[in-house]
């Protein structure tokens, strides 16, 4: 390990700025800003967020926190390609890994880019497996078609007094999701901080029944573009188009509001939704391997 080095709690403005300069530079499909990051670890005070400090510049980051998984903790370590091979990516993921016993966890996650080669090997030398993968697709904006209409059902925007009944159709179709394990539903307030913190929820409605939604979400750090959330329907309504008639209904928002492109990941497995992004347009980028190991 070189010399110098200082492993710490982000804490100062100029931590968090450091931790999102790092995050950015090797992961700049999915940006964060320092703001962003703050405001997630105010909301929940579990997570650890590191820096790795050398010669009084921040040349790496970790994270460690709960998983959506039971008995799981995710974990990230990030530093920049002319500092590796230095130990402090160990440095960082030696601190990250007690923090998730401290957690209660069994095992520890994470997700490397496929063609990330060097960090592959990296997690593989210190006992991660694959188990799994996560499709990520981006779909560039243009002229956008509003979706056919769907005999019986109305697609239109959630109100706040709908928010309950969106929770409810999440709560449903969550056990659904081709994940490499069961994993449980959010609580509500975790899932009403990701799934409605951004610009537009479009529901669809038999009559005054919810049965189905899709949710856009924010990158502050890219606001030219919009991330998907959650898009369920609940199983009674399956196979009559209203899935691709939701994410038709955000196509055709996002591109009148301005934005540039939509992203969203897809579980290696579900293979409706990948048809379904496919037949609209949507194209692959290298894949996410997600990796698990003990925690002791």
């Amino acid at each position: 390990m070189s010399g110098g080095l200082e492993i710490r709690r982000a804490e100062l403005d100029s931590d968090f700025a450091g931790y999102a300069e790092v995050w950015n530079a090797i992961t700049p499909s999915e940006p964060i800003t320092a703001d962003e990051t703050r405001r997630r670890l105010a909301a929940q005070p579990w997570r650890l967020y590191l820096v790795a400090e050398q010669d009084g510049r921040i040349v790496g980051c970790g994270f460690a926190g709960r998983s959506d998984s039971a008995g799981r903790a995710f974990f990230a370590v990030r530093v920049l390609s002319e500092w590796r091979r230095r130990g402090i990516g160990t440095a960082l993921y030696e601190v990250c890994r007690p923090h998730a016993v401290e957690l209660k966890a069994t095992a520890i996650s994470g997700r490397i880019a496929e063609d990330d080669l060097e960090s592959l090997q990296w997690v593989a030398n210190r006992g991660f497996v694959e188990v799994g993968r996560d499709v990520e697709l981006i779909r560039e904006l243009g002229d956008e078609a509003p979706p056919a209409a769907l005999d019986g059902i109305e697609i239109k925007e959630v109100a706040a007094a709908d928010h309950d009944a969106v929770y409810a159709v999440a709560l449903e179709c969550w056990p659904d999701m081709a994940t490499p394990e069961p994993m449980p539903a959010p609580p509500y307030d975790d899932w009403a901080q990701e799934e409605l913190r951004g610009p537009v929820v479009f529901g669809a409605f038999d009559n005054d029944r919810l049965v189905g939604y899709a949710a856009l979400v924010t990158r502050p750090a890219a606001p030219e573009v919009l991330e998907h959330g959650f898009t369920a329907v609940v199983r009674s309504h399956r196979g009559r188009g209203i899935a691709t008639a939701l994410k038709r209904t955000q196509l055709t928002w996002s591109a009148e509001h301005g934005y540039r492109e939509l992203v969203t990941y897809t579980q290696e497995g579900n293979e409706a939704m990948r048809a379904i992004n496919e037949k609209l347009g949507y194209r692959e980028r290298p894949a996410w391997i997600l990796v698990r190991r003990e925690a002791v």
